[in-house]
């Protein structure tokens, strides 16, 4: 597989990078032992589940909505959680330290991929609208930002709209939105 050589050597070589316009970083929360995350189909609300409870935060202005500090496990192994405050009585789909994933495009073709070279790190890379991972080897656009170089990633991807984008570690969750789209 030496014709995949260039690429990544493109990733290794890249730096860490905020993400081009129209996304800006909303927020960067710590949350110890953090085990998944899910945003609610309808809203730009996030749902995070760790080892200290579960919390809900608007990604599109990285307000806090609501804190349960009481373990929560129920549902996990099919990958969702119920939700709290705003989102009480919902199911969200979630993804973490199980598996599952969130949305890895967008509407308007923005895309994400995790690229793992050197395990147990994670590369996070955000492709600009036509852009794609292996667009050089068919003579296509592979523009790309780096945005987080993780060893303990648990998830990455889109809201359902589109607007938000969300890295989750084991200690972290870092929201990056928009007002577009």
């Amino acid at each position: 597989m030496k014709h995949l050589d260039p690429i990544r050597e493109k990733i290794r070589s890249a730096p860490i990078e905020a993400p081009p316009k129209p996304w800006r970083l909303i927020d960067t929360f710590a949350i110890g032992g953090l085990r998944s995350v899910g945003f609610d189909r309808r809203s730009e609300l996030l749902l995070i589940v760790s080892a200290q409870g579960r919390g809900v935060i608007d990604a599109s202005s990285g307000s806090k909505m609501a804190r349960d500090a009481n373990e929560y496990y129920e549902r996990e192994q099919y990958l969702e959680a119920e939700g709290i405050g705003p989102l009480a009585g919902t199911i969200v789909k979630t993804a973490g330290i199980l598996g599952g994933g969130l949305p890895v495009t967008t509407e308007d073709m923005w895309s994400l991929e995790v690229v793992t070279l050197d395990w147990p790190v994670s590369e996070v890379l955000l492709f600009s609208q036509g852009s794609w991972l292996y667009g050089s080897l068919h003579g296509r656009p592979d523009t790309f930002v780096k945005l987080a170089s993780e060893s303990e990633l648990r998830a990455a991807g889109f809201s359902y709209s589109g607007k938000s984008l969300v890295i989750a570690t084991s200690s972290e969750v870092v929201i990056f939105g928009r007002g577009d789209g």
